[in-house]
């Protein structure tokens, strides 16, 4: 299975940080979802060259189109692999391999272009989702009309298929592979969650 981390966001709410060197219990968050997922088939996608320096040693591509934001992370990643690829943001550090391997398979088995958790109160999560090489050209007309938003390019396509994260819960209980760092607020709950699942054994 393959999957994209998309390091390219510049955590201005965290005084511009790279979110992706942030360290929860004295590890990188980088290498906390590359241990997680080490099974699995990962690029670490980059906004730019300069970027791509922090991350030797590891499968890295750079954003096709430069400051784009995370379609352009999306669109680079469907293009490295050229397949069906799990997307998700380095600032989600609990994320689960189960969790996103629940997401793939699901996205296999019904062909979907796009499988895309939602929650009930009308929030997606466009950053923990499934995409295959068919979304490109959608993606590609959104660089054309200088159009940002992951979710214009998505609703044009076709199968797509959204899926309730309450039906995740059989997996994760608390949903905690949703949590991710914006905020020094977040960033120190992620430390009392990582001391807490480390002192649980989880």
């Amino acid at each position: 299975m393959n999957l994209a981390i998309l390091v390219g966001g510049r955590g201005r709410r965290l005084g511009g940080v790279e979110k992706s060197q942030l360290r929860l219990c004295g590890r990188k968050v980088i290498d906390i979802l590359a241990e997680e997922f080490s099974s699995w088939n990962v690029v670490v996608v980059c906004r730019d060259q300069e970027q791509k320096g922090l991350f030797e040693g590891v499968e890295c591509v750079v954003d096709r189109v430069e400051n784009f934001g995370p379609l352009a992370g999306i669109y680079s990643a469907l293009e490295f692999f050229g397949d069906r690829v799990a997307v998700v943001a380095t600032d989600m550090p609990f994320l689960r391999e189960d969790v996103v391997g629940e997401l793939f398979r699901s996205s296999e088995k019904i062909n979907a272009s796009v499988l895309m958790p939602y929650w009930r109160d009308g929030r997606f999560e466009p950053l923990a989702s499934v995409y295959s090489p068919e979304l490109m050209p959608e993606i590609e007309k959104s660089f054309e009309r200088n159009e940002r938003k992951i979710l214009a390019p998505v609703f044009r396509a076709e199968r797509v298929f959204l899926y309730d994260v309450e039906c995740l819960r059989k997996i994760d209980k608390n949903l905690i592979s949703f949590f991710n760092i914006n905020t020094a607020e977040d960033l120190k709950r992620a430390e009392e969650l990582c001391s807490l699942m480390l002192s649980e054994g989880e």
